[in-house]
């Protein structure tokens, strides 16, 4: 009986210092208890896959995001989540329309000090891609000193759907825009939740590239995230101005959002349906996202976005935090098509006019392809500076005139073949996440880490052991050229930014 009694005791005290050892390795969250996985550094820990709101499905579908339901047990966070749904990926691809996950990649050493974060926003077009890809693995960045966190949202008709029906259920009058308000919630969660971490939630700078760098330009104007991030780093930004549409009116982009709702909605149904939101939120994600329309504009709904972007930066409504942008030099290769403009200088010119009205003479004249041969880089060229250099110049002057610091960079150096320094060629380098790097790629990643890690701690990217980085002005109007030797350079793209300009004060009026 002793003995039994004995043996029952050791178990249990086998239990609770197994518990014990559990709980101790475990974070917790505001919604449950995590535990970690070994990154590629044995100095960093990750946490794959922890949900930050509910599942938006069903009911959720095409509502703001919700808080996730809360857990008791510890969750073994060492698989990522799935990623949003979306076209064009293979079939056994990991994708759901439960998507809403994040993953935190912080050094293991976490009792000393609060390190800043650095919360990363995919691109793809705002149709495709997810928080974990492998060119985006922390590990690099967190060895340095800083929490990493990456982030999954909705995309496509799921992410920004826009229609009367949705727009009549909500409090604010207001549809689409829904991934903005995901990335919002996620950010929430990070100044809730980071300092357990060890991540400091009053030092957050958010970084993204493409569609995440329009990200980071629209969260960077929403009054929503206010107080949520401090500095922000935007990498080619996709800023195309027909992106950006109003919710009810036609503007110079094209008719009012909740129009092309309507369209989608006959075109998936046929004929008119009673309680149509109850039939969209019945039909499988998958189907959603296969038949509806898969790129859908952001819109000013008079709630997350009160008024267009441009306009909320030039009144100096938006947040006023440190800022660095950049773009590269070949973004159009990514983009154009081989046979622009139907391959023959009269389409050229008739695409100019039809593209910008009265002032495509002027753009006509100034791109002016002496011959047919020249169509391909003058479409990749009009690309990469009405898409990419221009609007990111016109968001430095803003943010600069209105007292924030700025500063610009330019990636030039040639990394896919043909493609050159094509768009998304840096974030390699950014992430210290290149294969087989030579001594040139690794110092140039090098720096890049340099910079954007003291950016994050400090608000300033010049570090003592890299090249001076000058801020940006309009006066000055320097950069710095990030290729194999960094060097300062002022006046990227002037002339067609300055035209692209002119045309679109004369459009905006």
């Amino acid at each position: 009986m002793q003995y039994r009694k004995f043996i029952c005791l050791s178990a249990c005290c086998i239990a609770l210092i197994s518990f014990s050892v559990t709980a101790s390795d475990a974070v917790l969250t505001q919604h449950g208890p995590v535990q970690g996985t070994e990154s590629r550094d044995e100095s960093v820990e990750v946490f794959k896959g922890i949900p930050y709101a509910a599942p938006p499905v069903g009911d959720l579908r095409w509502h703001p995001p919700q808080p996730p339901a809360k857990w008791s047990s510890v969750r073994v966070c060492d698989q990522f989540a799935p990623q949003s749904l979306q076209r064009g990926k293979r079939k056994n691809a990991n994708q759901s329309e439960d998507c809403l996950y994040l993953n935190v990649w912080t050094p293991r050493k976490r009792d000393v000090e609060k390190y800043p974060v650095m919360f990363w926003i995919h691109g793809g077009g705002f149709t495709q891609g997810s928080g974990h890809k492998a060119g985006y693995n922390g590990t690099q960045l967190a060895q340095r000193g800083v929490v990493v966190v990456t982030i999954n949202y909705r995309l496509g008709a799921l992410g920004f759907m826009t229609h009367p029906e949705l727009s009549a259920e909500s409090p604010h009058d207001s549809s689409g825009n829904y991934a903005i308000l995901d990335q919002i919630e996620a950010l929430k969660w990070v100044r809730d939740n980071i300092s357990n971490f060890g991540g400091n939630p009053d030092n957050v700078t958010i970084f993204g590239e493409s569609a995440g760098g329009t990200s980071v330009y629209l969260l960077t104007a929403t009054p929503l995230s206010k107080g949520l991030f401090h500095r922000a780093i935007l990498q080619s930004p996709w800023l195309d101005p027909s992106i950006f549409r109003d919710l009810k009116n036609e503007n110079e982009n094209g008719p009012p959002a909740e129009s092309m709702g309507n369209q989608e909605v006959q075109k998936l149904f046929k004929t008119p349906v009673p309680n149509v939101l109850a039939k969209l939120r019945a039909i499988p994600g998958e189907e959603i996202s296969a038949k509806m329309k898969k790129r859908w504009p952001v819109v000013m709904d008079g709630w997350v976005f009160p008024k267009a972007p441009h306009l909320i930066y030039a009144a100096g409504e938006q947040h006023d935090i440190p800022i660095i942008i950049g773009t590269n030099r070949d973004e159009g290769t990514m983009f154009g098509p081989s046979k622009p403009f139907g391959g023959t200088l009269d389409n050229y010119q008739i695409t100019m006019l039809e593209q910008f009205g009265e002032s495509g003479k002027k753009i006509a004249e100034f791109y002016a392809p002496a011959s047919k041969d020249e169509l391909y880089k003058v479409g990749v060229q009009m690309i990469t500076d009405t898409w990419f250099v221009q609007p990111s110049r016109e968001f430095a002057r803003a943010m600069s005139q209105h007292g924030n610091p700025v500063w610009m960079y330019h990636f030039t150096k040639p990394v896919w073949g043909w493609m050159g320094a094509a768009h998304a060629a840096e974030i390699g380098y950014v992430f210290g996440n290149l294969e087989e790097p030579k001594p040139e790629d690794r110092r140039l990643s090098e720096a890049f880490m340099d910079y954007w890690v003291q950016f994050a701690k400090s608000g300033n990217p010049n570090i003592d052991h890299q090249p001076a980085w000058p801020s940006y002005t309009r006066s000055t109007d320097q950069h710095l050229v990030m290729d194999q030797r960094i060097t300062v350079e002022s006046a990227l793209r002037k002339e067609a930014c300055d035209l692209i300009d002119q045309v679109l004060k004369e459009r905006r009026k």
